[in-house]
Order: structure tokens, then sequence, then C-alpha cells
């Protein structure tokens, strides 16, 4: 038997190693994030948990800062090279750019995570 389609879900995350990250809509309504914002990685038993640091002075520049990817639409893109390459390297992947499916949102001493499965990158 062949399938004609491998994946038929959109990846939720995608990482480049030269610093690309993309979000989209729903995992930016998860983690209610607003221009401005930056996005961090958490790393906790072995488990990589996607978290917005929700920054309150938007004038200032931070690393992995999110910005809407296109007007009208949900989908959001940050960049930092440090965050892509150190979660790459971590999961032990080679290529230029993977995407992840995210799974359940756990909230975590009111700061709402979102775990990143790393077992089956696409």
């Amino acid at each position: 038997m062949i399938k004609l389609l491998e994946h038929t879900r959109r990846p939720d995350v995608s990482f480049s190693r030269n610093g690309t990250i993309r979000v989209t809509a729903r995992v930016a309504r998860v983690l209610s994030l607003c221009p401005g914002d930056a996005l961090n990685i958490a790393i906790t038993n072995g488990e990589f948990l996607l978290h917005a640091v929700h920054i309150s002075n938007s004038f200032s520049r931070h690393e992995a800062q999110c910005y809407p990817s296109k007007r009208g639409s949900g989908n959001y893109c940050a960049n930092s090279v440090r965050l892509c390459r150190a979660l790459l390297d971590a999961v032990g992947v080679n290529s230029n750019k993977v995407s992840f499916m995210v799974g359940q949102a756990v909230d975590r001493g009111g700061i709402i995570y979102v775990p990143i499965i790393t077992l089956h990158p696409l």
C-alpha cells in the first residue's frame, strides 16, 4: 500500500538554523501571543516546553520577539539563532529546518507551557 499524503496535519511550530521561528495561529492563541512578546523554551525532565514571555514595554528589542507574519493572519514569527540552534542540537536534528507538532497546553505557576513533540519531527 502507498500513502499519497504522508502528513495530513500542518505542523504547529517550525525552527530553522538561520534563527527563524514560525508559530501557527492555534499555538499563538493558546500562548496569548501579542506583537512584541518573546518566545522561550524550558526543558524539564527531558521535555521541551514552549512558552511566551509577555513584555510590558514593547519599545525595547528582545531576542525571539514575536511579530505577525502577515496582516490578518494569526500566525507569528520570531528570530533567534541561539534558541533555534540550541533546540535543534539538543534534539539531534542535522537538517536546516524542522517542524514539530505540539501537545496539550499546561499551566504551571500562572505560565502557559506547550510541550513540543520532538520524537517525530516533520
